[in-house]
This record gives C-alpha cells, structure tokens and sequence, in this order.
C-alpha cells in the first residue's frame, strides 16, 4: 500500500531512522553558470559548446563493463503497454505526446538514426543557493510489515539549484519550473513477497523508494519516452514534477558495494521487493541480458530481488510482485 499525505510534513511514527551520512559536495552560487556537479565531475569547459559547462562524467561509465555511455539504446520505443520483456518497460498507460516535456529540436545528445543517446554529452542542472527541508526516511518491520515513511526530499541534501528557470540554456531545452518541497510519502510493503507467476504492469509516479528518502518513477516520462535520456534533470540524479522531487535512475553515489562486490540494497519497490545497486556477484556491473523482464533475478541468499541499470528501463520493467 502506498499512502500520500499532505501537507508537506508528516508526522513520522517508527522505531529506526535512517540517515545516510554521505558526504556533502561542494555547492556553488545560483546564476545562469555551473558550479561543480557533485554527481561526477565536469567534463571540461568548451567555449563553443554552451552546455559544456553542465556536462558531468560517472564513475560508471569509466569501467570496463556496461553499456557503453556515449552510446546507450534509447527507450523511447522500448515501452509497451501489452506484453513484458526483457529491456523493456510494462507501462500501464501508453504515450501521450500532448504531455509537457523537453523541446526535442534543442535536444543535442539523442541519435535517432541510431536510437541513442550520450550520457556524456547531456547537461544537467548544477548545485547552487536552493535549501529545501532536511530529508526524511524512516523504516519500522513489525511481523511480516514493512512500513516505510519518508518527506521525498533527499536525507543526505544533495540536490540542484531549483527553480531551473535560473538557467536559461538549460530552461530553453526543458521548461521545467518546479520546485522540490516535502511530501510525504508511506510505503507499507510485505517483508516476505512472493512472486508471481503473471508480472503487474507500472504506473506513472511513485514505483517504489531509495534509502535516500526520495521516491523512485519509472523510466517513462509523461510522453512516454525515455526519461532519463528526454529530462533535465539535476547533478545528484532528480527533479521535480510541480513540487514533487523524485529519481527516474538511481544515482551512483548512492550505490553501497559489499566486501564480495554485490551492491546493497538502495531501496525497495511497491510490491515489497528490494531494489540493488548496479554490481552483482564479483563486483560486475549489471546489463538487461543479466535480468529478466521486470529487471530483477534470483540467487543464492539474495532470493529474488531488482537491480539498477544505466540502461533503460533503469530499475524495473515490471512489477514480479503484487504491488502495495
């Protein structure tokens, strides 16, 4: 079950708190420039490219496995609303072309002759002055209940410099002028779920929810294209719909590798089942081929679980259990 509540602060009822202790990146000043992104590092400052300022580099696009970060395979049309499969995303409602979203003729980083798009060479939105609420996240397990509550605003205060309205090479691509407040959001879910022999396809909005106190989306956006690859996002992995913060793709620092290299668990989805992080056994980096077609797998004392991807769909192509 999964209960929104307004208004923005909730009122949080739980025996543990959990407060990711992630260390702060250095935050720069609001204006139309770029300040250090504290997601990966600047990629360089070209003058003749005026997004150049906004690019960023990941850790995880350095390896040497993965898909290949300059390249990934665009989703746009890799949602389907009838039949799960692997790479793909089980959208419970289909395109909508009429929604709001990015102008696609200022997009620079998708390839349609080759359906994809440069991770490398996408902008996003920088640190700055903007200070919302302290982020929430609080888990209780009582019997076979987890109960899950959080204000959907990062715990560890990496965000971006909202409104993007105060960047106007970047506002001219994606209109966005949200602004993250607190909402807050409980995630009652089964300690033990099952899975199901049918997979449940996804809505829009909240599919689930990191550690980090921030609800996860799924990989569509209000088109349904692929929204990590169409939306400006910021430098820590989200952005706002209205007031509504969430993450459409986890953000790599908040991937927490194991001493046997198998990321842990960044947070769970509505049908109850935990959400990793992009390494699986040996520290490799997980691909759609490592995956079934909801995005998750089973072994060993992990039992069935979901992991994250840089490629689309990101983190689940379907529900494998009933959704709360």
């Amino acid at each position: 079950m999964l209960r929104i509540t307004r208004p923005a602060t909730a009122r949080v009822h739980a025996r543990l708190v959990v407060a990711m202790a992630l260390a702060m990146g250095v935050a720069g000043c609001g204006g139309d420039s770029a300040t250090q992104a504290t997601t990966g590092t600047p990629t360089g400052t070209n003058t003749g490219d005026p997004l150049a300022p906004y690019y960023i580099t990941f850790a995880i696009c350095s390896d040497a496995s993965g898909p290949d970060c300059r390249a990934l395979r665009l989703g746009d049309s890799h949602l389907t609303t009838t039949t799960p499969a692997i790479g793909k995303l089980y959208s419970c409602t289909g395109p909508n072309p009429g929604a709001a979203g990015s102008v696609r003729s200022r997009i620079t980083w998708i390839d349609d002759a080759t359906a994809s798009w440069n991770l490398l060479r996408k902008p996003f939105l920088p640190s700055g002055t903007f200070a919302p609420a302290s982020g929430t996240f609080a888990i209780q397990e009582t019997g076979e209940v987890r109960t899950i509550t959080v204000n959907n605003l990062p715990v560890d205060g990496r965000i971006g410099d909202w409104p993007m309205t105060r960047y106007s090479v970047l506002n001219a691509i994606d209109g966005n002028g949200g602004v993250p407040a607190a909402r807050a959001y409980t995630f009652v879910l089964p300690v033990s779920p099952a899975v199901n022999g049918t997979p449940t396809c996804v809505p829009l909005g909240a599919i689930g929810v990191t550690r980090n106190g921030v609800v996860l989306y799924s990989a569509a956006d209000g088109r349904g294209n692929d929204a990590v690859a169409h939306e400006i996002v910021d430098a820590h992995g989200g952005h706002p719909a209205q007031t509504d913060y969430h993450y459409h793709f986890l953000p790599e620092r908040l991937d927490v590798v194991a001493s046997d290299g198998h990321s842990g668990i960044v947070g769970w989805i509505r049908d109850g089942f935990p959400l990793y992080g992009y390494k699986g056994v040996g520290g490799i980096e997980m691909t759609n081929s490592d995956l079934d077609a909801c995005h998750g797998h089973a072994h060993g004392t992990y039992g069935y679980h979901y992991h994250a991807t840089i490629e689309y769909p990101y983190t689940i192509g379907c529900f494998r259990g009933t959704p709360r």
